[in-house]
């Protein structure tokens, strides 16, 4: 019985990756990476494209975690602790822990975070948007997707926002 849980596992994994259809973003925020960065630069109407800057994308392979449409604010220890319990390895945690910790938060900016990709592709860069839920990290399309791969990589991105923005 444990070598059949052996083989079913690798395998489980490799059709995660063969299906996916998103060129590497596994959500759908009306399609925003199929259009150009909308414009705009303040919160204001749901949807409007946010200032950001991105501080990074973090990309570990069979990390676990799940894409989400909505951004978590990382202020604290216990943010970033809650937004890491997700994932299934410690080098995803400890990544996301060292970046948020080398990061100068300037007066007037928030420091978000979300899992903007489960999949075949690492995206490089992401679309910030406001919603009526908050703050929505979209990763940007990637040029050339890969139809298959060995496992599934998971993409973080973490990005500083206007703190009018949240």
């Amino acid at each position: 019985m444990p070598t059949a849980l052996l083989v079913a596992l690798p395998l489980t994994g490799l059709s995660a990756c063969g299906d996916d259809d998103s060129g590497g973003t596994a959500t759908d925020q009306s399609s925003p990476s199929a259009s150009p960065e909308p414009s705009g630069t303040t919160k204001g109407q749901p949807g409007e494209t946010v200032d950001h800057e991105l501080v990074e994308m973090i990309t570990e392979t069979a990390a676990g975690g799940a894409t989400s449409p909505v951004a978590v604010p990382l202020g604290d220890d216990a943010a970033v602790q809650a937004f890491n319990q997700q994932f299934e390895t410690d080098a995803m945690p400890t990544k996301v822990e060292d970046v948020v910790a080398a990061t100068d938060v300037p007066d007037g900016m928030l420091l978000y975070g979300a899992v903007v990709a489960v999949g075949c592709d690492a995206p490089t860069d992401v679309y910030v948007t406001d919603s009526e839920a908050g703050v929505v990290i979209t990763a940007k399309k990637v040029p050339s997707p890969l139809q298959e791969c060995f496992a599934p990589m998971t993409t973080v991105a973490l990005v500083l926002v206007p703190a009018s923005a949240a």
